[in-house]
């Protein structure tokens, strides 16, 4: 790539990363790409797991289906369950208690039991209990929010407010917690904010208000997720806080169960010191009170499991307890992101294309993937991933369009320099292998072919020019259909002469056997069309076929002005020799040695030769290619058989046994022209014997 193009290159970039990040931004405020990063969240979430070692300071008395099975009210159950609760807690040591139970509607036919309710909740002095609000539409479709309070026995108590509102994202899952709501110009803050600012020790007044100072609780700043949530740091799925049974804990010596489960377990925990310094969280799990979230860790381990609302609540309590809050980079982050992925691709477009440049893209996102998961599990920072990737995906295919156009358009351009030339299906098959042609030139081992028409220049003066164009058209679209069956590319017209090469541009192993296939189906079409052609000399006429097999350079040998894909070297000038042999041994197709090594196995040849060509000094064998199916056996016992009895004799210096061997064969054929020659050279030895020196090479006189 030189500088213009790398310019143009880092130009095609830039503007793909702008265009990426800028549609990535678009498309990330659909509610698909909002999923994915959600969802992507949940992912991050259960990569990392549960943290150990669990957070035991917080336990849970949950209103189960144990508890709905045994206790021997319905519900709703009597407020003494709830003092009884409050006192057997107070009791056993714990830190603090928080309901998240409502207690809105006072008890039904029975005030005293809210009064009793409200004595032990301020006897106990570290209670937080629930409240809500609710969103009413009054007249004239007025949206009015209000705040759904204890009954006014417990509001009196001295206990805290807590909140048990939740916020669901966009996908039903509940990945974030509100820290405070506002209702009638007043601040209300929810179950956990209010149970951290009780174990603190700090009045509700100390608590933050709603503007955009950081909001604090002691030494604890909440990195805000929104503008009055932040982003729970999950322990685990559900049931990952110790969990007990609300009948468990009523179960004394004074509360009556049938006979099987009355056994004054609650007394045990006395004793064990279960609840001693303990925060527990009060609250309903039995699936037919419908107060089960989606979490993260829905889909923990194969197993879908909604976490209880109480659960959730202490997840959010422990998270400000610990302070190992999950904090999200500033926005920025995603565009920087977005537009160092949307680089990479741009360098791998310059240096690597097809599978391993999508390879590449693959690792690059695997890479980034790996880095968020690790930034969220060791650092506790959330990276946003769905921008940035779709960013790097938008670029890669960017980048793969531009370079499909590209491709495309130097494909067009080498489709219709070659076409010309080599049969469409190379054509097709050295585009989809990529395996294009050599600007400049490579040496490689090929076949290349010659063919010439005898006497054609005695047919062309004997007829008008409109006829010799319009036959001799016939015949070479009749001779490079052929050549482009067999796979060969058209070199050249040279006249009425024909240049052919084999195994370039496309490679092909069997290139020797394909240039000899195309000769014989030369001379065989040529037979056929001679049938259709008037009775006169040209329709007489027959041509010559040189093959040879060796390394020559292949490539763009045209000028700068000129492209020319041909092939140059020695052996292609010995095929031309070979194809303008066939007139001294009157013959048809030529092949070298070379060639005839290749195809041995596969074709019947008889050696014409051994000669030394104008201009050579070493000798070379030639032979002539007689088929590459079986022959009659006639010709096979005569021309290939006998004939080589004679040439051994002819080697051997016994000229009267080769002349005899050499006339038993144009007894059957008159008109083989190597039986022929080598009678006239046994007759011109036995009258002029050779020299002692004799090596039996012949000397050609002409090209």
């Amino acid at each position: 790539m030189n500088r213009q193009q790398a310019r143009a290159h880092w130009r095609i970039v830039g503007l793909v990363a702008f265009l990426s990040v800028f549609l990535s931004f678009v498309l990330s405020e659909l509610v698909m790409v909002e999923n994915l990063q959600l969802k992507g969240i949940n992912t991050l979430f259960n990569l990392r797991g549960p943290i150990n070692p669990p957070d035991t300071s917080i336990v849970i008395v949950a209103l189960d289906d144990q508890s709905l099975a045994s206790l021997p009210a319905k519900l709703p159950y009597p407020r003494s369950y709830y003092e009884t609760i409050v006192n057997h807690l107070s009791s056993a040591g714990a830190r603090l208690i928080v309901f998240d139970i409502e207690f809105t509607e006072p008890a039904v036919d029975r005030p005293e039991e809210d009064v009793a309710l409200a004595a032990a909740v301020q006897r106990s002095g570290r209670v937080v209990l629930a409240g809500k609000m609710v969103l009413e539409t009054g007249s004239r479709l007025a949206n009015n929010q209000h705040i759904l309070e204890p009954v006014p026995p417990l509001m009196k108590s001295g206990a805290a407010l807590g909140l048990v509102n939740v916020v669901e994202d966009a996908d039903g899952f509940i990945r974030n917690y509100i820290l405070y709501q506002q209702a009638s110009r007043s601040t209300y803050y929810t179950l956990a904010v209010q149970g951290a600012r009780l174990l603190a020790g700090i009045s509700s007044d100390a608590l933050p208000g709603t503007g955009n100072e950081p909001f604090t609780i002691g030494s604890q700043t909440f990195p805000r997720a929104r503008t009055n949530t932040f982003m729970i740091n999950f322990r685990g799925p559900a049931r990952t806080f110790r969990t007990y049974s609300l009948v468990s804990v009523l179960d004394d010596s004074s509360f009556t169960l049938d006979e099987e489960e009355d056994t004054d377990i609650f007394s045990q925990y006395l004793e064990w010191g279960t609840f001693r310094d303990k925060i527990v969280l009060v609250g309903a799990s039995a699936e037919e009170l419908q107060d089960n979230k989606l979490t993260p860790f829905f889909d923990w381990g194969g197993v879908k499991q909604k976490m209880p609302g109480v659960e959730l609540h202490a997840n959010a309590l422990s998270t400000i307890l610990r302070g190992d809050f999950i904090r999200s980079t500033p926005e920025w982050a995603a565009l920087a992101l977005a537009l160092l992925l949307t680089l990479a691709a741009g360098l791998q477009a310059r240096w690597l294309q097809g599978l391993r440049g999508l390879a590449a893209v693959l690792a690059v996102a695997l890479l980034f993937g790996v880095a968020v998961s690790l930034a969220f599990s060791q650092f506790r920072l959330l990276i946003p991933f769905a921008t940035p990737l779709i960013a790097l995906a938008l670029a890669t295919f960017g980048h793969v369009s531009y370079q499909v156009v590209v491709e495309q358009r130097e494909k067009k351009l080498i489709r219709q320099t070659f076409q010309q030339y080599v049969a469409p299906s190379v054509v097709d098959k050295m585009l989809s292998l990529g395996e294009l042609p050599s600007f400049g030139g490579e040496r490689k081992e090929l076949s290349v072919l010659f063919s010439d028409i005898r006497n054609f220049t005695r047919f062309s003066e004997a007829h008008e020019p409109e006829v010799v164009a319009a036959r001799l058209s016939e015949y070479l679209s009749e001779m490079v259909e052929i050549i482009f069956r067999q796979g060969g590319t058209l070199d050249k017209f040279v006249g009425d002469a024909i240049m052919a090469i084999y195994g370039a541009p496309y490679y092909f192993e069997d290139h020797a056997e394909r240039a000899c296939r195309t000769a014989l189906e030369m001379q065989q079409r040529l037979k056929e069309l001679q049938k259709g052609w008037p009775d006169e000399p040209f329709a007489r006429f027959n041509i010559g076929v040189g093959i040879n097999t060796g390394k020559m350079i292949v490539g763009n040998l045209g000028s700068r002005q000129l492209f020319d894909y041909t092939v140059i070297g020695d052996e292609v000038n010995l095929a031309s020799r070979l194809e303008g042999a066939n007139k001294e041994y009157e013959t048809g197709i030529i092949i070298s040695e070379s060639t005839c090594r290749q195809i041995s196995a596969k074709a019947l040849v008889r050696e014409l030769d051994l000669v030394r060509l104008v201009g050579r000094s070493q000798a070379i064998r030639i032979y002539e290619l007689r088929s590459m199916d079986a022959l009659p056996q006639l010709e096979q016992d005569y021309l290939i058989d006998l004939y080589s009895e004679g040439l051994a004799a002819y080697r051997e210096r016994r000229w009267s046994d080769a002349l005899i061997t050499f006339r038993r064969v144009l007894r059957y054929f008159p008109h083989d022209g190597p039986s022929r020659m080598y009678t006239v050279r046994c007759l011109n030895y036995l009258e002029r014997p050779v020299p002692v020196d004799w090596d039996g090479v012949y000397d050609m006189k002409s090209k």
